[in-house]
């Protein structure tokens, strides 16, 4: 990238970030989110750095990419809760029962841990991953892929 496109994305990034992030959370109601929708939102002006740079109003760009974002967020955690609610459940079962639970699904005991935490306790993607020591990203990967390995495992025992 050439240094006009590094100046002109650092100026883009450092005028907009506090802006979007607000945006965000206005949509979401999600700190943690918040954060990675916005930080998803530059990745994509980064990788378009090129045509941004000639767009006649970046910063329309940006918080038109955040507002998509978000959306898919919202669409994606509107699914999930469709799919499996542990709220109706989390007051009936105690941490025994959501043990045996979690052990049924054949899930390992990192996958039930993260599912509880993330559930149960309402740990942020942000504590959680802090607390296995792996990138925010990673994080979310493996909590997709336990919630998916629980609803599969769901599926054939119902």
């Amino acid at each position: 990238m050439s240094g006009k496109f590094d100046l002109f994305f650092d100026n883009l990034y450092l005028e907009n970030y506090k802006s979007l992030l607000n945006f965000a959370y206005r949509l979401t109601n999600e700190k943690n989110f918040s954060e990675e929708i916005v930080q998803d939102a530059f990745v994509e002006a980064y990788k378009k750095i090129e045509l941004l740079y000639h767009h006649e109003n970046p910063v329309g760009w940006l918080y038109l990419t955040v507002r998509n974002i978000s959306k898919a967020y919202l669409r994606e955690l509107a699914a999930l809760k469709r799919r499996i609610s542990f709220d109706d459940v989390q007051l009936a079962v105690t941490d025994r029962q959501s043990d045996e639970l979690l052990q049924l699904n054949d899930l390992t005991q990192n996958e039930a841990d993260l599912i509880r935490k993330f559930y149960i306790y309402r740990f942020s993607l942000k504590e959680l991953s802090q607390e296995y020591g792996i990138s925010l990203s990673a994080c979310k990967m493996r909590l997709k892929r336990a919630r998916e390995k629980l609803m599969k495992a769901y599926e054939i025992k119902t």
